[in-house]
């Protein structure tokens, strides 16, 4: 499978390609406007929306990228994940987990509560495929879809974690997979108080893309926190926070991927994108930040965490191939050995437009709330 090294990312088809391929979906998934935000502040990273009117959940969905067209391809295929979150997949069965006998247990999945009671409760399961082996497992439906249901109990906390589109299966799984694995990574670190963290100097970072993106925050005078997580994974983790006083709030974003300069990238440019989220204040669950402009609060300290050199943070004990299954291949085995349960994809589309996914990984964390949590200092 060919596979194009881009600025942030890699993507097995030209962006100009997915771009006039999205075109004819934008209708039925209910894309009304994609427009463009950047300009709305002076950082310049280019940041675009994608909205739905009639959306069920989030009516606007942010897309960032080293580009404008990849801005708005992002912002597009974040409302594709959306649009299928808001539907309920196909249902294979109705059963109890005990019933069905499944190879990961009801409490590796993200339960509400965690008693031997919830493999007794009737679900309706849909059919997933492990990513070691290949082979058919069931997952709950209400892992999948976003859809409310006041009748019945909520077994599940339920969020879009493990939701992906990509241009191929591949690329989408791919990129979902990694988005579980950096959500588990960074509740890892919080749980344990901030003891996986250490503080990278945004100044000696070579990369030429993320040091173009951290040129653009510290030329426009704002406070820059980069701070690499480890894990058992051994797959880089970054998060970025920003903060600048004619916005005095802390905004942050946090990116992983088997490259380092590409999870770098994704960490300064969703910090880029929440500020802009807010600044053009047309996201439906954006909280007020009246109260930060009132205490005019001052600049933020860097975290009392030891430091990590850029150059640390380059190496990887994967054999880096520029192909996308077999990255995938690698990072799956890798979660397998880690959790001890393979993650499971469930295919939601796939057509010549794009292909969506939702990767269940069960043994795997996740955040619950939008937030990144920032660490001040290391406990424990």
């Amino acid at each position: 499978m060919t596979s194009y090294r881009l600025p942030g990312t890699v993507r097995t088809r030209k962006p100009e390609e997915t771009w006039e391929a999205l075109q004819p979906e934008l209708a039925r998934l209910g894309i009304t406007r994609v427009a463009r935000l950047t300009g709305l502040d002076h950082v310049g990273i280019p940041v675009w929306t994608a909205v739905r009117p009639a959306a069920r959940t989030l009516v606007t969905s942010q897309g960032k990228g080293a580009s404008d067209l990849l801005a708005q391809i992002s912002a597009v295929l974040e409302a594709a994940e959306l649009w299928h979150a808001e539907r309920t997949p196909r249902v294979d069965a109705r059963a109890t987990h005990r019933e069905l006998r499944l190879p990961y247990p009801m409490g590796a999945l993200p339960v509400k509560v965690n008693h031997p009671a919830v493999a007794d409760i009737p679900l309706g399961w849909t059919t997933g495929r492990g990513l070691s082996t290949l082979r058919d497992v069931l997952v709950p439906v209400d892992l999948i879809s976003r859809e409310a249901h006041p009748a019945r109990p909520e077994v599940f906390a339920v969020t879009s974690n493990g939701l992906a589109c990509g241009n191929t299966r591949k690329e989408a799984v791919f990129h979902a997979l990694l988005e579980c694995l950096e959500r588990d990574v960074l509740h890892r670190d919080h749980a344990a108080g901030g003891r996986y963290r250490s503080l990278v100097n945004p100044t000696s970072v070579t990369d030429p893309y993320c040091a173009d993106l951290i040129g653009r925050f510290l030329g426009a005078g704002m406070w820059l926190e980069v701070v690499h997580v480890s894990s058992p994974y051994n797959v880089p983790v970054f998060a970025a926070y920003i903060w600048s006083e004619d916005y005095p709030i802390v905004f942050a974003g946090s990116g992983c991927h088997v490259l380092p300069e590409i999870a770098l990238s994704r960490a300064l440019t969703e910090a880029a994108q929440s500020r802009l989220t807010c600044i053009a204040g047309t996201r439906d669950d954006l909280d007020s930040h009246e109260g930060a402009f009132a205490a005019q609060p001052g600049m933020p300290e860097l975290a009392d965490l030891p430091a990590r050199a850029w150059t640390d943070c380059t190496g990887s004990s994967m054999d880096l191939e520029p192909h996308v299954d077999r990255l995938l291949a690698q990072v799956a085995d890798t979660v397998s050995g880690v959790t001890g349960h393979e993650p499971i994809a469930v295919d939601l589309e796939e057509s010549q437009a794009y292909a969506a996914v939702k990767v269940i990984a069960p043994g795997m964390e996740m955040r619950i709330t939008r937030s990144i949590p920032r660490t001040k200092k290391r406990h424990g």
